[in-house]
């Protein structure tokens, strides 16, 4: 009996064992199938190829920077106001100065760089503008006291109100209008830092989605908007540059986003401030025909002469940040039931700043709840976004600032049905919001508003993805057309600065940078190494690009993978040029068997301010600017 028992027993300690071998076995299998498996997707935990930088709001390297400036104290009094297309004397003045007459001219666009005025209406009632949605009003009581303003409004198209209707949009584009508006120069985190209360209420009141990965493809404003506005890079469009002269088209040429809207019924309307720099003027030769329905490019060169007759970043008794604002939700007035596609963008209190854009926090806050509050964003997708972080700052001059600046704030505000009409797209853009995400991804997507379909894997061949399809996540800066030099999600290793590598490099980049301005030496200095002040090189790992010299037409080249051979290398390095201190940060690749070295323009960042240093080519040899120390 005994022995039966311990038979028993150890018959049943085998079948056990047994099991959990089969089990162990099984498991391993699994194990071996799934690694295998994600190893061939470049996945190997499913976690990202691209992954994020943690970049902390409160880093102390960060925050000595960051100050409270008081709020702006405009002129308390506006004789004049404006209510759709009315342009009113304010009762408030006539109680206060008597009786009040005022002139009017308005504000016809010439092109992109001149205006004319209308014959001039005096009145001491009100105007209503009839050519132009922007006027010029000079007013005087009757003991001689004088105020004066530029002044925009909506004027009344009863064609263009009657013409356009949601009717006329195309069936399958989704019923929403578009609201963009962008600060120059904020980052994500510059965003959170200078603008709480706006940030707060988008998240907590809003539900609004923070485009946690979206990561530059370009230095620069242009670079910025032209891919958000057009699909491509400046180099892919024809050649509009001033410095081309005739060779040079207008910027109407550019496949506009807001002309596929136009097509399909929509308002259009564009703003931009700063016209002095403005995105397609400035460098490139400006529309010829007026590119959308509304366009402030007109108010800001008759408005901007008069500007130092008010306190600073103010327009008589209204903040000019406000000035834009309220333009754009004339116009969401104006045009309540009619489908509108507009964009602003505000560049003066952000652009050589990081701690002025405080003021405009209340501003923006009110401006957003009052969207609500109309019933605006019932129907609107509202984007709040920036085109880069600060670039000619001390920010930039730290680790983390350079980082920063490769991650702008883009906002996506859906309304409160969309989600529950949009189950899945709505994931997917929460999703695709975790994960890297372009400037080309934009404009596909507002692309897909017109032309709605079911959400779908996205192809990882494809440039740009639609945030309302699901972004792979094996996707890398590669795959969506970013180069190494402004690719968040790349590893690098700080290296010693004697070492020789980095010496030669430095010597190379100097010389590059004298090889741009070589032809014109009779103006531009020489510039030589005042110091190597950090260096880095990349480590090179699995699923991320590699930059060669010999790169493919469209500038990249495969992945890395186990079988790669290794032949060039990739460094990063920060000098001081002199004369003039210029601080420039470049990306410069080896080719380890030949021992040499190689970079373009676009893998260069002047990251401090250049000022009078380049005055010499301002205005005319612009791309010279950041590269030019102009001999007394």
């Amino acid at each position: 009996m005994r022995i039966a028992s311990c038979y028993f027993k150890r018959l049943v300690l085998i079948i056990g064992l047994t099991i959990l071998i089969f089990c162990l076995i099984q498991f391993l299998k699994f194990e071996i199938t799934f690694y295998d498996r994600n190893d061939r997707n470049d996945k190997l935990d499913g976690s990202p190829a691209c992954k994020l930088p943690r970049l902390d709001i409160f880093n102390p390297e960060i925050m000595k920077f960051i100050h409270d400036v008081p709020p702006l104290q405009c002129s308390p009094e506006d004789w004049v106001k404006a209510e759709g297309s009315k342009l009113f004397i304010d009762k408030n003045a006539k109680n206060q100065y008597g009786q009040i007459t005022c002139s009017f001219n308005e504000i016809l666009r010439v092109d992109d760089y001149n205006y004319i005025l209308t014959d001039t209406v005096e009145t001491d009632k009100f105007y209503v503008l009839r050519k132009s949605d922007y006027a010029e009003v000079n007013c005087k009581t009757q003991t001689g006291k004088r105020w004066h303003t530029i002044i925009a409004a909506v004027r009344d198209d009863p064609e263009r109100k009657r013409d356009v209707t949601w009717s006329k949009v195309p069936r399958e584009a989704l019923n929403l209008n578009i609201l963009m508006f962008g600060f120059d120069s904020l980052s994500q985190n510059t965003f959170a830092r200078k603008l709480p209360r706006s940030n707060r209420y988008l998240r907590q009141n809003l539900d609004s989605i923070i485009l946690k990965g979206y990561n530059i493809v370009g230095d620069g404003t242009p670079q910025a908007l032209i891919p958000i506005l057009t699909g491509k890079i400046e180099l892919e469009l024809p050649e509009t540059r001033k410095r081309m002269g005739a060779k040079a088209h207008y910027v109407n040429v550019y496949p506009m986003i807001w002309k596929d809207y136009k097509q399909a019924g929509f308002i259009t309307g564009f703003m931009e401030d700063v016209h002095h720099i403005g995105t397609f003027t400035y460098r490139l030769k400006g529309f010829d025909e007026q590119p959308t329905d509304h366009y402030m490019r007109t108010y800001y060169l008759a408005a901007s002469p008069h500007f130092k007759y008010s306190k600073s970043f103010c327009m008589g008794g209204i903040p000019r940040h406000l000035v834009m604002m309220n333009h754009i939700k004339s116009i969401f007035n104006k045009y309540k039931d009619q489908p509108k596609f507009i964009f602003g963008f505000h560049g003066e209190l952000s652009h050589d700043s990081y701690n002025d854009i405080g003021v405009a926090d209340d501003d923006v806050l009110h401006w957003i709840k009052d969207l609500k509050e109309s019933g605006h964003l019932n129907n609107t997708i509202l984007i709040l976004m920036s085109d880069h972080g600060h670039r000619f700052a001390e920010i930039r001059n730290t680790l983390q600032g350079k980082q920063e600046e490769r991650l702008p704030f883009f906002s996506f505000t859906f309304p409160p049905w969309f989600k529950k009409n949009y189950p899945q797209a709505y994931a997917n853009f929460l999703f695709n919001a975790q994960h890297l995400t372009t400037p080309f991804d934009i404009h596909v997507t507002l692309k897909h508003i017109l032309n709605f379909k079911e959400p779908k894997e996205g192809d990882i061949r494809n440039r740009g993805i639609s945030l309302f399809d699901k972004i792979p996540l094996k996707r890398t800066c590669s795959d969506a057309f970013i180069e190494p030099h402004w690719c968040v999600c790349l590893s690098w290793l700080e290296i010693p600065l004697d070492q020789e590598v980095v010496q030669k490099a430095a010597q190379y980049l100097l010389k590059f940078l004298n090889s741009y301005t070589e032809n014109h030496r009779d103006i531009c200095e020489k510039l030589r190494l005042g110091q190597i002040l950090w260096a880095a090189k990349l480590i090179p790992t699995k699923g991320i690009l590699h930059f060669q010299k010999s790169r493919d037409t469209d500038g990249f080249v495969s992945e890395l993978s186990a079988k790669t051979k290794l032949t060039t290398e990739l460094y990063q390095l920060k000098i001081k040029a002199l004369p003039g201190k210029g601080l420039f940060e470049a990306s410069i690749s080896r080719d380890i068997n030949k021992n040499i070295f190689f970079t373009r323009i676009s893998d260069i960042s002047r990251i401090n301010m250049y000022g009078s240093q380049a005055k010499c080519v301002e205005n005319s040899l612009f791309h010279l600017r950041k590269y030019c120390y102009c001999k007394e």
